[in-house]
């Protein structure tokens, strides 16, 4: 039986990294009484600034509704607030979402119980072994980036692998 690629168990533990990076954050939106998807709005207009809701639905890769809904959240619970740009030359039909002072309170207040909760999952790292991780997954994203947009090299084939002409050539690179 061929052993499993390494690039597949690597892709295995980012998928699981995923998954984790979701259920912690769920678990501190809880913790914060605060929807998953509006931590993520609140840090990127934090970090940005205003932001319209097209530009919102692109950084967040969500469709233009659920961008849309989620500023709705935040606008209603008085973390955000809809604007229209003034500015010489905007198009002013164009509606844009930025932070209240009480939205940028929240923020600063989820960045402190984030950064202590890491502080308390990465204590036994060292500074060094952290900075290497940090490395390691910037590179991980910036290979994932290209992998996305490489075009297949062949089909998948839809035969039994033995009818596949390919299958001498196959078997030997899996092993």
């Amino acid at each position: 039986m061929p052993s499993t690629p390494a690039y597949r168990v690597l892709i295995d533990a980012i998928a699981r990294l995923q998954r984790v990076q979701r259920e912690v954050g769920t678990e501190l939106a809880r913790d914060l009484d605060c929807p998953r998807a509006a931590l993520s709005l609140l840090w990127l207009l934090d970090k940005v600034g205003e932001l319209g809701i097209g530009d919102v639905a692109q950084h967040l890769h969500v469709d233009i509704s659920v961008a849309s809904r989620q500023a709705s959240q935040l606008v209603e619970s008085g973390y955000a607030e809809r604007t229209t740009p003034d500015a010489p030359g905007t198009d002013r039909r164009v509606r844009t979402v930025r932070l209240t002072e009480r939205g940028r309170a929240f923020t600063a207040d989820t960045k402190v119980a984030m950064d202590a909760r890491a502080a308390e999952a990465f204590s036994a790292w060292t500074p060094a072994e952290l900075a290497e991780a940090s490395t390691v997954l910037e590179r991980i994203a910036d290979t994932m980036a290209e992998f996305g947009t490489r075009p297949a090299a062949d089909p998948v084939p839809t035969g039994t692998p033995a009818d596949d002409p390919r299958a001498p050539a196959l078997a030997a690179a899996a092993t």
